[in-house]
């Protein structure tokens, strides 16, 4: 039996599903913002904590929905390559007699490789900046969940602070009963005229002192008024920043996952820039610098759940880049094609209705995705 060394086949290092454990995350900490009750309205911004998760997650959806076979197209494409790189060198570097090879043929040959070549160069490109589209995509959900958590902390600390409490309430309705019984002492005093005030003088000043306490009692009433609905704001506030903390902690989660999210599509990325450089360098004739290997250490990214070998052409190192590059990217799409996306469905509904049993769902089906995530990823030689 022939084994991958022997046939000189690409085989991938074993991979930490921890590359991938970040998009789990993200759909998880949804799923808890989702079945925290009560809603947060968000100051200086129309709609609430909810319905701006719910425009989130549609960004979210759009990142993880990418599409898959980029590899598949570029090995195609290599093999096509380094295939007619590899038949044009032995036809131009054997010895044949001037009848036998038209003039012209072995510059048709070379453009035929040009052409092979930049077709592959293409491809690498559409690669690219599909990946990068992804990686944007994440920065901006990362940086749209940012300005959430700082609202919500906002909100947390107005709530914290809030001044008004029953106590002043209660000494505010405690003036106005003071204004009331002044007002009925004023008005039950009879007016009684002496030898030195005529009735008219007593009347006028009796008329004075009524009218004194029935300003102050309306004054007292306007108070108690005005401290009844402070007292029921600084309550709407106490409760929305007791809510805006409880959410405060998972959107500063759900934040540090988007972020995670980005850097890994963005290091696929830069993977993939190495990859278009050499194959340009390539297409040039010019053999171009070292290809990229496959990363052992640090983020490092796989080889593909495939063995794959090049053509006689192609160096093997930009073989392995590709599986590299092909293993995480094709990953993470069935990861969200078979666990991700409906669990995010989910997670959305839970936002607009809040539901234990949906709640419950959405946490088993992560759990049950961070389960899968090995399957889903090279393990290495045997």
């Amino acid at each position: 039996m022939e084994t991958p060394e022997a046939t000189g086949a690409i085989v991938p290092p074993k991979v930490s599903p921890e590359l991938l454990e970040p998009l789990v995350t993200v759909v998880a900490i949804l799923g808890e913002l989702g079945a925290t009750p009560g809603d947060i309205p968000l100051a200086g911004s129309p709609g609430s904590l909810r319905a701006k998760l719910v425009a989130l997650i549609a960004n979210i959806r759009r990142a993880m929905d990418h599409h898959q076979g980029d590899a598949t197209r570029l090995r195609h494409a290599l093999a096509t390559a380094g295939a007619t790189k590899a038949t044009a060198g032995a036809t131009t570097g054997a010895t044949l007699e001037p009848a036998v090879v038209p003039p012209g043929d072995s510059a048709v040959r070379r453009a035929t490789a040009g052409d092979a070549w930049a077709i592959v160069a293409t491809i690498t490109r559409e690669w690219r900046e599909a990946v990068a589209s992804v990686a944007a995509t994440w920065a901006t959900v990362a940086g749209d969940a940012a300005h959430l958590r700082d609202a919500c902390g906002t909100a947390a600390t107005t709530g914290a602070t809030a001044g008004v409490t029953m106590d002043h309430l209660t000494a505010a309705i405690a003036q106005e009963d003071r204004a009331r019984q002044q007002l009925l002492a004023a008005t039950r005093a009879l007016p009684v005229a002496s030898e030195l005030a005529t009735m008219a003088e007593v009347m006028a000043a009796h008329k004075t002192r009524v009218s004194e306490a029935s300003a102050g009692l309306q004054a007292a009433t306007e108070a108690t008024e005005k401290m009844a609905v402070a007292t029921v704001e600084t309550a709407v506030a106490a409760e929305r920043g007791r809510l805006a903390a409880v959410a405060h902690k998972p959107l500063g989660c759900l934040v540090a996952a988007c972020h995670q999210a980005a850097l890994f599509y963005c290091h696929l990325q830069r993977r993939l820039e190495d990859i278009e450089a050499t194959v340009a360098a390539m297409a040039a004739g010019h053999g171009g610098p070292e290809a990229p290997g496959v990363a052992q250490e640090g983020p490092g990214f796989p080889g593909s759940t495939m063995t794959v070998q090049g053509g006689p052409g192609v160096p093997k190192d930009l073989m392995a880049a590709v599986a590299a590059a092909e293993a995480l990217w094709d990953a993470s799409a069935r990861l969200a094609k078979c666990h991700l996306l409906g669990t995010l469905r989910m997670a959305r509904g839970l936002l607009v209705n809040p539901n234990v049993p949906e709640a419950t769902t959405v946490a088993q089906r992560c759990r049950d995705a961070t389960a899968a995530l090995p399957g889903l990823l090279p393990q290495g030689p045997q």
